[in-house]
């Protein structure tokens, strides 16, 4: 028996106007605005292109990147490429693809009602806010912290729940990963890709398993992927996150020795530099030393890790640390003098100094720099955990061998030039 799949008529054929299904097994006339990833997604439910351009060679020659519209393309049955599902065997395996179905479907509620909860938090704490007095608010974090660990504790038990049974291999459920927007030009549903970071994380998982199935959710509360989603379970990794030193927990912010404790961590995707930034004319731009920032507020956004300032002894009480959740505050905080100096990734304040218009008012300190990873994170709960980062990490060491890192991150990075 063929395996037929079917994708909606639209989202191939839209600038065309067909209204014919598409399915494996079949042929298929090029559209203005299509591609063989998109195509291999709708009919497959895998970004390997290479299903459709193997059996096309003849028709699109060497370059999978250059089709042609009104090209012709046969679709491939899955078992004439050695791709179709096994059947079941026995009552047993049956049984047991039955079971991890149902165990994805589960995991998937979880992530939405995880997700529905931490925006229904989110919406109710900024309301609550604008009319509670301090007293109010330190009372509302209290609340929320107890919130969390017992939705920690409720992962632990679980977890303690699953461990009685056998549980899928990672290749048989859908993995599900978390990242959040605004992050330019790392993460954004409006970039290219979702962003540099996400492609490279979806090329990784390609590269080392294209037959595992994933799905990608964008929260942008990026507070609630460690205080909330990550410790109940309900995704399996969340990116991108700097790793703190933590063969120096000694010298780490609770914070950072919490997320050491916590996680375990990917190989480097990619690097950033993080520096200082204040007025013009303040002097924080142009000192030589850290003990110079004594006494100052330096605000570092909500969530951000501060293992490089920590590593320097930039700490409270030498400092001051203001902490707003946009990194936009914190440039209106040091025009308002609220703080004295950012302490920021380079690439991202320079975009934001152009947008909000402080050019040659806040000034880099370029003689305090220090160059930190940014990483895919699992909770050490999970069980499924360190073979995701084996997995993510095989990929990646794929990608930078046949150069595929470099030409991802150049073709980004381009992009960011030429749009800001």
């Amino acid at each position: 028996m063929r395996t037929h799949l079917f994708i909606s008529s639209l989202a191939l054929a839209a600038a065309a106007g067909a209204a014919s299904a598409q399915e494996a097994c079949s042929t298929y006339e090029i559209q203005r605005g299509d591609s063989l990833r998109d195509l291999a997604i709708e009919v497959y439910s895998t970004e390997d292109f290479r299903i459709i351009f193997d059996a096309n060679r003849d028709v699109i020659g060497n370059n999978p990147n250059i089709i042609r519209v009104g090209d012709v393309l046969t679709l491939p049955c899955l078992e004439d490429i050695g791709r179709a599902p096994a059947a079941p065997e026995t009552e047993a395996e049956a049984m047991a693809a039955e079971m991890a179905a149902e165990l994805v479907k589960a995991a998937e509620k979880r992530a939405e009602k995880a997700i529905a909860e931490a925006e229904a938090r989110v919406a109710e704490a900024e309301a609550e806010a604008k009319k509670a007095s301090e007293e109010a608010v330190n009372a509302a974090k209290v609340a929320a912290q107890q919130e969390i660990e017992a939705a920690r504790a409720e992962g632990a038990a679980l977890i303690r729940e699953a461990d009685a049974g056998e549980r899928p291999e990672i290749r048989d459920r859908q993995l599900l990963l978390i990242t959040g927007g605004n992050y330019a030009p790392f993460t954004d549903e409006a970039l290219p890709h979702r962003g540099l970071y996400t492609n490279l994380v979806e090329t990784a998982m390609l590269r080392a398993a294209p037959e595992q199935a994933y799905k990608i959710q964008f929260v942008n509360d990026w507070s609630s992927h460690l205080d909330l989603l990550m410790p109940t379970l309900a995704f399996d990794a969340t990116f991108p996150w700097s790793r703190p030193n933590c063969e120096e927990a000694d010298t780490l912010s609770e914070k950072d020795r919490d997320r050491c404790e916590t996680y375990n961590f990917s190989d480097p995707f990619y690097e950033v530099v993080d520096t200082f930034f204040a007025l013009e004319g303040s002097g924080y731009e142009q000192t030589l030393t850290y003990a110079d920032f004594a006494g100052t507020t330096i605000c570092r956004p909500e969530g951000w890790s501060t293992s490089h300032m920590d590593a320097v002894g930039l700490y409270e009480p030498a400092i001051t640390v203001l902490s707003p959740v946009s990194p936009d505050d914190c440039f209106h905080a040091v025009m308002e003098g609220k703080a004295d100096i950012i302490a920021i990734e380079a690439h991202l304040a320079g975009e934001a100094i152009a947008r909000l218009g402080y050019e040659h008012r806040i000034i880099e300190n370029p003689n305090l720099a220090a160059i930190k990873s940014l990483n895919v994170m699992t909770h050490r709960d999970n069980p499924d955990g360190e073979a995701i980062l084996t997995t993510l990490n095989q990929g990646l060491a794929i990608m930078q061998q046949s150069g595929e890192w470099r030409d991802i991150v150049s073709t980004a990075l381009r992009h960011q030039m030429e749009n800001g």
